[in-house]
């Protein structure tokens, strides 16, 4: 037997289903070249390993042969290396040498050889022997058509993941599952993590873990050397950052800013729509490239190239969450500033691509695209106006989306950045207190929410006198809480104050006055003056109507509001027409689950009782 194979790994497990595939391939014939592709880490070389290693053992194949495929070179001499055991002479010319190699395979049936680590189809096309054995090729290159069967290696599944763990540390607790979850399933870093704490003493998952979730931490375990492995993490992917930054420096850049947004889904049709706001000195080449559509695609196809981003859409792609924590770290040891300012351009480009009126609906499919963007980029961004800015914007579309407690961790952590940056009396402090506050009283704390909007006030009425439009706004916001408090004289007093303000400001048919007008029919009719409560309810849906159309939640919001007037009015079929118009509303941009259509649901449900109350 002829056989040059690494060491088999002991601690291989899982892709089952993927070696059986690889098998059946390679034994169907008459194609006999099996290309494995996928990202570095993912497992190609092990699973290529224990394939050849498994074949040798049960006799399937008398020569098993490692080829390193980096290179013209390693391969030339990786094939001569196989001469003597296939009575090939070996000669000085080495080029004569192979060819006598190629020629003997072409007459026996029993061998594989693994060319591993090959660059593209054009790196190994011309050293293929021809002939009835077999070839299994490991690649990052997508493109083998023409020349192999292509079979792409995912990530673990969970399971694979777990069960890896469990072998390599004995533990088999739930922390297992988070660590693999948290090294997102990616076998090299499962490997990685398994050796360190191995070497570390036989460190335990959750002190591993721990380590991990340290955000100057992680990039330093990524980093790690391995036992056994031929190249961490980092050292596997760096090939292909420097192969970036010397052809394609555009793909490079686009890298460094994914790596501080969400790996997930990332659509660059809408990242890369605002390309002025890339700073010359960080991301110049990108922005260049941003020119035209055909430009960004050449710069995200040889991102694609490398296999450290995959498309999961014509204008969408997915970056592995250890990409970016290697992509990070490469970053720290260029300069310790640059994960930083990286972090600051993408909440730059942020704020440019968010809108800054982000609860209205036409908003909505911009900030579900950005999101979760805005919640990874600001965790790592430093503390600035920018930060603040974006993050206030990203808690009043959760807001709006009844996502309360994560509009209040991210309007909270906007405040303290802003009180910091520009002090504690600044207007900006106030606008923010003021969503802080509106967060607060739709989440029931009413004292903390009428103690935001104060001291908004506060600050707004010594920055702007006593008649400014910001102050009306949040007028009305304290007057919301006082009314919910039980305090309806001074809820009403508010109301009025900033209904005179908008209408000197804005004259009398504003999108503003007719919120207002609501919030005071809403006091008013809490004080009994239904009369005047539906006067202003029925005034503010007309406003409303001609600003947004007749389909529009705050057209629904007017329409519950004046529907409850109707109902203690006793005019019910009124009542339910309106309540039952705004429920449609509602559930349309909503959907079933939202707060706005319980409590209707509950209101109608009291009307139509009495309805059937005075029918029986």
């Amino acid at each position: 037997m002829t056989v040059n194979l690494p060491g088999r790994n002991p601690d291989f497990s899982g892709r089952e289903d993927l070696r059986c595939e690889v098998e059946r391939i390679l034994g169907a014939g008459p194609v006999a070249v099996v290309a494995v592709q996928g990202m570095g880490g993912i497992g190609k070389t092990q699973l290529a390993l224990e394939l050849a290693h498994r074949g040798w053992a049960v006799g399937r194949y008398e020569v098993a042969w490692w080829v390193r495929a980096e290179s013209a070179l390693t391969i030339a001499e990786d094939l001569a290396a196989l001469a003597p055991g296939l009575g090939v002479p070996v000669v000085a010319d080495q080029e004569r040498v192979v060819t006598g190699v190629r020629a003997a395979l072409t007459k026996r049936n029993d061998w594989l050889l693994v060319f591993d680590n090959a660059p593209d189809a054009a790196g190994v096309r011309d050293w293929l022997p021809a002939g009835p054995g077999h070839v299994l090729i490991t690649s990052r290159s997508l493109d083998w058509s023409g020349l192999a069967v292509s079979l792409r290696v995912d990530l673990f599944t969970p399971e694979e993941s777990s069960t890896y763990l469990r072998q390599r540390t004995g533990e088999t607790g739930p922390t297992v599952a988070e660590l693999a979850q948290a090294l997102g399933h990616l076998p090299l870093a499962l490997a990685q993590a398994a050796a360190y704490m191995e070497r570390h003493g036989r460190l335990s998952v959750q002190r591993y873990l721990a380590l991990y979730r340290d955000r100057r931490g992680a990039g330093d375990l990524l980093a790690e050397g391995l036992g056994g492995y031929p190249a961490s993490v980092a050292t596997t992917w760096l090939i292909h950052f420097e192969w970036l930054e010397q052809h394609a420096p555009a793909a490079l850049q686009l890298l460094r800013l994914c790596s501080f947004l969400d790996p997930d889904d990332i659509n660059l049709a809408l990242l890369l729509s605002q390309p002025e706001v890339l700073a010359g000195d960080l991301a110049g080449d990108l922005k260049r490239a941003c020119g035209s559509q055909f430009d960004w695609e050449q710069a995200a196809g040889a991102l694609l190239g490398t296999a450290l981003a995959t498309r999961v859409g014509d204008d969408r792609v997915r970056v592995h969450r250890l990409v970016g924590e290697v992509t990070r770290h490469q970053l720290a040891e260029h300069g310790s500033d640059l994960p930083e300012r990286w972090a600051g351009l993408a909440v730059d480009l942020l704020v440019q691509l968010t809108p800054e009126r982000p609860w209205e609906p036409s908003a909505w499919p911009v900030m579900v695209d950005l999101a979760s963007h805005v919640a990874a980029a600001t965790d790592l961004a430093p503390a600035a106006a920018n930060t603040a800015t974006v993050l206030g914007r990203l808690g009043q579309y959760l807001e709006i989306r009844a996502e309360y407690a994560a509009a209040r961790a991210h309007q909270q952590r906007a405040l303290a950045i802003e009180e910091a940056v520009h002090g504690a009396d600044h207007p900006e402090v106030a606008r923010t207190l003021g969503n802080l506050g509106n967060v607060e009283q739709n989440l029931g704390n009413l004292a903390a929410a009428r103690a935001h909007q104060q001291r908004a006030l506060t600050i707004e009425e010594a920055a702007y006198g006593p008649d400014h439009p910001d102050i009306a706004q949040t007028l009305t916001n304290l007057g919301i809480v006082e009314e919910q408090l039980g305090d309806l004289a001074a809820a009403r007093a508010h109301q009025q104050r900033a209904l005179t303000i908008e209408e000197a400001a804005y004259g009398p048919d504003h999108p503003d006055i007719a919120q207002t007008l609501t919030n005071l029919g809403i006091v008013e009719r809490q004080l009994g003056d239904l009369a005047a409560a539906r006067a202003h309810q029925q005034r503010a849906l007309t406003i409303k109507e001609a600003a947004y159309g007749p389909d529009h939640p705050q057209v629904a919001i007017t329409l519950s509001n004046l529907g409850i007037v109707e109902y203690q009015l006793g005019d019910l079929t009124a009542a339910r027409a309106h309540l039952q118009r705004a429920l449609a509303i509602f559930e349309a941009f909503h959907g079933p689950d939202h707060p706005h259509v319980a409590g209707t649901l509950t209101n109608l449900g009291v009307v139509e009782r009495q309805l059937a109350s005075e029918q029986d």
